[in-house]
């Protein structure tokens, strides 16, 4: 199969972002070494991988590094590393203060840095001045980083404007914009993102198809998905063995073939659809509201190219992958994984998504008991050193999407910073809903400004951000928090 051309891409992308990709590439193309800097989620790391095939293929002198956050301490090891470039991918754009000076090239989606930033028309930013930084940011036109574009997506394509025949590396920016949970808003992939879909699905490395969207599809035995499922929560079947398996057979669904459990990709179209209209009906018997029903299903992607059954057939099971890998000090992992190594790589990455999942149901469970404080416009849960900093946020998001909790205010979470540091340090995480944003929250600005209000840094996107704090700071930065997040609310109602 062939791949879409590099025009029927160029189309979708509007000329000044188009613009900013041909600077970044001209850079990319006249440096002679390259650092390429990603952060450890499933987004960066599949940044990375686009990067570093892009850097292969042009024969360039590159190494990857990867950083939970772009710091002082981040951005001088960056400066001392004596490449020609600096490619930070996934990062950089909340940094643009901090870098400025350097050589270098930023493929990111998250809110610029306010700092040396004008804005030239409503929904639009520009840089100023920044010499030897050119930049690739959806939020610098009007777009969306949060739904619309993800970091593996501006790195996608910066790499296509390098040269057209990158475009073949659609299907990685598909798995972070997938990692970035940037379909979860309308259920499908929007904005920029569907352009490179097409492009995925052109060259036969993507199939798009409307579905449960359960994670588990091609792993998990149909029972083990629908006790697992959290979006939308199934009243006694979530949480419950029993429960699952009592109303699969109460539908007459056969779990087993020969000695070995059926997952939901083995089952027939008809089965499928018995058990989606019966969990539809499950969810309105318990007088759940019409948009969490439809939360039920949509789109999902699978890799045709990869076997089925396994954990990067699809891609919310292999972002969940990288994630994995990342969180748990790994990426380079996760990298061989997006580069094609499915023997020693994946085995790895796989028992690693194994300890990932076991050590977050220990999280859960331990944050479910440790008592949520409500504040006015926030709630919070403080791990101190029970719940690593890397996963405290994905932490935050499950309890806010679990049975019984309060959907009206973000969940902040706390965990000790596991950075060096010669002062204690804090991670604050916070996760949001899509109702929360459009009732005006935006988290990224938040946490960003309370966090610099207590000598701390903060970023993201508007429903999930963070921040590092000075410990001893906690409650200064929690009431400068509630207030502005209390703002943002009070000023969208008014408007």
């Amino acid at each position: 199969m062939t791949v879409g051309s590099a025009e029927e891409l160029r189309i979708t992308i509007p000329e000044g972002m188009w613009k900013d990709a041909s600077r970044v590439a001209s850079a990319i193309s006249a440096a002679r070494s390259v650092v390429v800097a990603s952060h450890i989620d499933a987004d960066g790391i599949s940044a990375a991988a686009i990067a570093a095939t892009a850097l292969e293929r042009l024969g360039k002198d590159f190494k990857i590094e990867y950083f939970k956050k772009l710091d002082d301490t981040a951005v001088t090891s960056l400066s001392r590393s004596g490449a020609d470039l600096l490619w930070f991918a996934d990062l950089g754009s909340g940094s643009t203060s901090r870098i400025k000076g350097l050589n270098a090239v930023i493929t990111d989606h998250h809110m610029p840095d306010p700092e040396g930033q004008c804005v030239p028309k409503e929904g639009q930013m520009a840089l100023t001045d920044f010499g030897t930084i050119s930049h690739l940011n959806p939020h610098m036109h009007g777009i969306s980083g949060a739904n619309e574009l993800s970091g593996a997506g501006s790195t996608y394509i910066a790499a296509v404007a390098v040269d057209g025949n990158n475009r073949d590396l659609a299907w990685l920016a598909v798995l972070g914009a997938v990692g970035d949970l940037q379909d979860q808003r309308t259920r499908r992939l929007e904005g920029l993102n569907r352009g490179i879909l097409a492009t995925a699905e052109s060259g036969g490395f993507v199939e798009t198809v409307t579905d449960i969207r359960y994670f588990g599809r091609e792993t998990r035995p149909i029972h083990r998905m629908l006790e697992f499922s959290s979006d939308p929560y199934l009243p006694r079947i979530t949480g419950s063995d029993q429960g699952a398996l009592s109303f699969l057979l109460e539908l007459g669904i056969e779990l087993k073939e020969g000695d070995s459990w059926r997952a939901w990709t083995d089952l027939s179209k008809s089965e499928k659809e018995t058990i989606v209209t019966a969990l539809k009906q499950h969810l309105r018997d318990w007088k759940r509201k019409d948009f969490t029903v439809e939360r039920l299903t949509g789109e999902v992607y699978t890799f045709r190219r990869e076997q089925r059954g396994t954990v990067v057939r699809d891609a919310k099971e292999f972002a969940t992958l990288l994630n994995a890998c990342g969180r748990h000090g790994q990426a380079e992992t996760g990298l061989k994984i997006c580069r094609g190594d499915r023997n020693e790589a994946l085995s790895k990455g796989t028992a690693l998504l194994r300890d990932h999942r076991s050590a977050l149901s220990k999280a859960l469970a331990w944050a479910k008991g440790s008592g949520i404080v409500r504040l006015k416009n926030i709630q919070y849960f403080d791990a101190g050193d029970e719940i690593e900093d890397t996963i405290v946020g994905t932490v935050a998001g499950m309890l806010l999407g679990s049975e019984g909790a309060d959907r009206t205010v973000p969940m902040i979470a706390f965990a000790e910073s596991t950075e060096y540091s010669t002062e204690p340090k804090s991670k604050a995480s916070g996760r949001g809903t899509q109702e929360l944003v459009a009732r005006g929250m935006d988290l990224s600005i938040a946490l960003r400004r309370a966090a610099e209000s207590v000598g701390g840094v903060g970023g993201g996107h508007n429903v999930a951000a963070g921040a590092t704090i000075p410990s001893e700071r906690k409650s200064e930065f929690l009431g400068i928090l509630d207030d502005i997040v209390g703002s943002q609310l009070i000023r969208k109602a008014r408007r």
